[in-house]
């Protein structure tokens, strides 16, 4: 028996054990991602075993909390927290310490992981209030926004992996069903809880069961239709359920924040009590059986809600007509205030939908907002963390479309902007400072940002309707009705599009090219790099006889030594050759022509030609040069970072119907694989998709039938492994292939024939097995240095 210690990432360690039919020892190594190892004849010879066994650890390890919380101050009360049946007995002074002691955790987090947890921070007392009282996982609580439910994970077992937030098979930034049974349903893009939430609670009426329905919504997802469409279904329909509002204090309106806020004070605090409490509540049902009875049911139910309009601050009636009762406003920061409450209405059997009005501060410490200054200095966007992680900010797609978008507001007044999403991207407060007047942030509320875009047009403006593709999603049936459907000129500019690193597939803007591209009217174009780019701004704002659209993905720009130019309109369904060769044609859309480049650059050196061509728009198509490209070439390969039915889809229609494929032309799409990738690093990410320069020049390979030339994609270096080191990779060249069966696994044998598994190899580095190991029935390892790094395997000798 040998044992391993497998070094990760992050100062994670594994321990694996070895069994095999001889003795041997085997030394640590490097092997950064997970394996399940299957069983392997390590000694293959005539008496040699079938016994080999080997366990690994997987990745979700417990990390060297030492070297993780390094910083972090004693936590004796969390220590002992598993999950939040502990929290059940704990004292109001003991939560009060617990709360304490996450805070301090998750702002020392924040400084290792560079992600922002303020929201969090927010909700601290909020969510151990909530796990003392109710009974998780039995009771369902639904969270409307990630952000929020880094207390709640820290709670429900999650509190060792949450250095690993947002990577590669680490936890996710959002609640998620298939992650833990303490969330009951998934967080993405906000204002989903109380629909959920009242489903869950009419299923429970008519199952007969008894658990607590308790939903968290906060002030962004308010701005979002659905919350109040919700509300006031669950008003009508009656079922016991609970909305806890955290009210941050936020508004998309400084003016509106600078002026009175909700405060809270003793007498707000007993009265809150109050309006929770069980006599209360029968009481006031009492009374209004009675007024029933003797017909003044109407006048009483008036004069109830003038005085609880009296006693609540501004607005809280709104909730009372939507059939929610309101409680509130509460101390978010009050354990002792929450707990009173939250028990008050938990224990009532028969309550209908109640609102818990809470008021939270998110600088709760100063210690907390040293790091938030330093964080907001180097933040790009709203949700691009994958950039904070290297510490760097270079120029973003983002910062040259609204450099770009600027000079045509210069020459045009009527250029305005409508912006909606969870948050905004700093790079548009450039624009909104320049021109506020002629700037509208919307909110949560992408529905009502493409018909107001369609009026701003309507009334002769100009308006470009910027959204991120996850979200516009939901406003497909005002861009297909609204805007579409009467050819309105609205300019809509999707962000993050593609692929989005860290924000996993909540966030993936996958499918904005298949649902844009098939309506009618509309112009769908992609930029392949900045410059394009600033063309197309150029170019959107001289259309005026219908929609267009344009993508672009988040993250940095192509180009190093960037300066925007004017731009210059572009023709229409034109697009251009950028390479011309002969053998094999790759038609690029948006940001994958510069991984078309990459695959031209690394074929270039196995001596095929390749042409690559910007095809920049998806509709309409430039027919001419998908004819050209057929004619001159045998193969034909389209690459986009977006969903099947997209731009391959457009150009696979046009070529069938103009009889191009019924000759020797043959066409393969590389499209995103037909399932949601999780969050990771985005070189990661294309990696898993298949979309590298390296995969896209696998595929021309297999077309030509060079499968054995995919090894020759890069010239392996060599390199002399120790007895010991290679019998430990040895170990590990069995990898998970359902995680890796997009890559490439090869056996060659000493004749130098082969076999295909996949696709092709990333980079590799060629070890060389000494003398002492040369029984093995491997003899050299190409190992993959790139990050999904499954494994090559050659049999024979080496020269």
């Amino acid at each position: 028996m040998g044992a391993a210690a497998t070094q990760y990432p992050y100062g994670i360690t594994s321990h694996s054990c070895v069994k095999f039919g001889h003795k041997s020892e085997i030394s640590s190594s490097n092997f950064p991602y997970e394996v399940e190892l299957s069983r392997f004849n390590l000694y293959p010879s005539s008496d040699s075993t079938n016994n080999s066994k080997v366990c690994g650890s997987r990745i979700r390890a417990l990390p060297d909390i030492d070297d993780i919380f390094s910083d972090i101050i004693a936590t004796p009360l969390l220590d002992v927290v598993e999950n939040p049946i502990n929290l059940k007995n704990l004292t109001i002074k003991e939560l009060k310490l617990l709360a304490s002691e996450i805070r301090s955790e998750l702002s020392s987090i924040m400084s290792k992981t560079k992600n922002d947890f303020k929201a969090s921070l927010a909700v601290v007392e909020l969510t151990v209030a909530i796990h003392h009282v109710f009974h998780a996982p039995v009771d369902k609580i639904l969270w409307d926004v990630g952000e929020q439910t880094y207390a709640h994970k820290i709670l429900t077992g999650r509190r060792s992996l949450m250095h690993t937030l947002r990577q590669k098979d680490g936890l996710s930034g959002f609640t998620s069903r298939s992650e833990s049974e303490y969330d009951p349903f998934g967080a993405g893009h906000g204002c989903n809880s109380i629909s959920a939430g009242l489903g869950m609670a009419i299923a429970r009426d008519i199952k007969g069961k008894r658990e607590r329905i308790v939903t968290v919504i906060c002030n962004g997802t308010t701005m979002a239709g659905q919350v109040y469409e919700a509300m006031g279904n669950a008003g009508y329909l009656d079922s016991n359920m609970i909305v806890i509002l955290n009210d941050s204090r936020h508004s998309l309106h400084p003016k509106i924040e600078e002026g009175s806020k909700t405060s809270i004070t003793a007498l707000s605090s007993t009265l809150s009590k109050l309006q929770s409490s069980k006599s209360f509540r029968r009481l006031r049902e009492v009374a209004k059986g009675v007024t029933k009875r003797i017909g003044m049911y109407e006048l009483a139910a008036k004069v109830d809600e003038y005085a609880r309009g009296m006693m609540g601050p501004l607005g809280s009636t709104l909730f009372e007509e939507l059939g929610l009762y309101y409680i509130g406003p509460v101390d978010g920061h009050n354990i002792e205030d929450l707990v009173c409450v939250l028990q008050e209405v938990s224990s009532l059997d028969s309550m209908g939908p109640v609102l818990i009005h809470v008021i939270t501060e998110e600088n709760q410490c100063a210690e907390y907002k040293q790091q938030s200054e330093a964080m907001e200095n180097q933040q790009e966007g709203s949700c691009d963390l994958d950039g904070l992680l290297y510490g760097m900010r270079t120029p973003t797609y983002s910062d040259c479309f609204v450099e770009a978008l600027i000079m045509e507001a210069e020459k045009d007044k009527d250029v305005v902007i409508v912006h909606a999403g969870m948050e905004m991207e700093t790079s548009f407060q450039l624009f909104q400072e320049r021109f506020p007047d002629r700037f509208f942030d919307v909110g949560m509320a992408e529905q009502h940002a493409v018909t107001f875009s369609a009026g701003l047009s309507c009334g002769g403006l100009k308006p470009f309707c910027i959204i991120p593709s996850a979200f516009l999603q939901r406003a497909y049936d005002q861009v297909v009705h609204d805007v579409d459907r009467q050819q309105i000129p609205v300019r809509f500019v999707i962000t993050s599009a593609g692929l989005v690193g860290s924000d996993g597939p909540a966030m993936c803007g996958a499918f904005d090219i298949t649902f844009m591209s098939c309506l009618p009217n509309m112009i769908v174009m992609a930029p392949s790099d900045e410059d394009e780019l600033v063309d197309m701004v150029a170019t959107a704002v001289h259309i005026n006889d219908r929609p267009v659209c344009f993508r672009y993905p988040r993250g940095a720009i192509v180009g190093t030594d960037h300066y925007t130019h004017s731009g210059i309109p572009i023709e229409i369904g034109k697009g251009k050759i950028l390479v011309e060769g002969q053998d094999v044609a790759l038609l690029g859309y948006g940001a994958m022509v510069q991984n078309c480049l990459r695959a031209q650059a690394l074929l270039s050196k196995l001596g095929i030609e390749v042409t690559v061509a910007d095809a920049r728009f998806c509709k309409p198509l430039d027919m001419k040069l998908l004819r050209q490209l057929c004619e001159n070439h045998a193969f034909l390969v389209t690459v986009e970072e977006g969903s099947i039915g997209g731009f391959g889809s457009h150009v696979s229609q046009f070529i069938a119907l103009d009889g191009q494929l019924d000759g020797r032309t043959k066409w393969r799409p590389i499209v995103l694989p037909d399932n949601y990738i999780e969050h990771a690093l985005p070189k990661e990410q294309l990696d898993l998709a298949g979309l590298t320069g390296h995969h896209i020049a696998a595929t021309v390979l297999k077309l030509l039938g060079r499968t054995h030339a995919m090894l020759l994609l890069k010239l392996p270096q060599r390199k002399e492994l120790k007895t010991e080191e290679a019998q430990d990779y040895f170990k590990y060249t069995q990898g998970n292939k359902e995680k890796y069966d997009l890559f490439v696994k090869y056996t060659i044998n000493h004749q130098g024939s082969h076999k295909n598994e996949a696709t092709a190899p990333m980079e590799v580095t060629l070890y060389t097995i000494p003398k002492e190991c040369q029984t093995l029935s491997f003899l050299i390892i190409l190992y993959m240095q790139f990050s999904t790094i499954p494994f090559i395997f050659v049999r024979g000798l080496v020269v």
